[in-house]
């Protein structure tokens, strides 16, 4: 009897005997029980290289990219410098189509006269332009200068090329000291009606490199008692390839 009463005690009035648990005090069951903590976010999953969106370049194709473009650039240079190589030596050649003069008055040792020239200019080259900012041209009979460097306007030649470069008007006044040379010249222009000067053209291009042309003995006839002398062709074919026979062309740098 006294442990049942015991047991009884235990348990709050008003709830079933049969509700209670033997050794719990009632009042546990009658307090708040906290709320069990939500669980913890599941991490999500990192997507393996393979399950990659189709759209996202992967590091191999950029690396194989970059090779690529590596290799155009190695051929690209490979073939320039062929090119290159295949070009050098590829200089502008000068030659003397014609001249004349006009005027020559030859008196005692003074000879005065009014020069016109036409050079045909070829490049070789496929890979530049030339350009020739500074050119002059100088007139002799043998070693004695009647025509002093004339400064002549630019020389333009774009590659695979042949143009005419030709200067007018090229005033002569020169007095010659050597007596025998002035003899030479009078004889030759009044009697033999054929008078040989050398003409030379000396042009720099833009890199420094300068072309040295001389058309030497360069037979120039008179008609009977005219001052005007024209140059005296070998024959009527192929004026091309003669003036490119009658001049000699060098090529260095200062």
């Amino acid at each position: 009897m006294e442990g049942r009463n015991r047991s009884s005690e235990s348990c709050v009035i008003g709830i079933p005997a049969e509700s209670c648990v033997i050794g719990i005090p009632a009042d546990t069951f009658m307090r708040e029980q906290p709320p069990p903590p939500p669980p913890p976010p599941r991490p999500r999953p990192r997507p393996r290289p393979d399950h990659q969106p189709p759209d996202a370049p992967t590091c191999d194709f950029l690396e194989t990219l970059f090779f690529i473009l590596i290799i155009l650039a190695i051929v690209a240079l490979c073939v320039w410098g062929i090119l290159e190589l295949s070009n050098l030596g590829n200089n502008p050649k000068f030659g003397l189509n014609s001249l004349s003069v006009s005027n020559l008055n030859i008196s005692g040792s003074e000879i005065t006269g009014i020069w016109d020239v036409e050079f045909l200019a070829k490049s070789p080259d496929f890979l530049y332009t030339n350009n020739y900012p500074r050119a002059t041209l100088a007139v002799y009979y043998q070693n004695q200068q009647l025509l002093l460097g004339k400064k002549l306007p630019r020389i333009h030649l774009p590659k695979k090329t042949t143009i005419s470069y030709r200067v007018n008007a090229l005033a002569m006044a020169t007095s010659i000291q050597d007596k025998g040379v002035a003899d030479a010249i009078a004889n030759e222009w009044s009697q033999q009606k054929v008078v040989a000067f050398t003409v030379t053209l000396q042009a720099t291009d833009e890199n420094g490199l300068i072309v040295n042309v001389v058309c030497a003995r360069i037979k120039v006839g008179f008609s009977s008692s005219s001052s005007q002398g024209t140059l005296l062709q070998e024959s009527s074919a192929n004026t091309h390839r003669q003036a490119f026979s009658r001049c000699s062309n060098d090529y260095y740098y200062l």
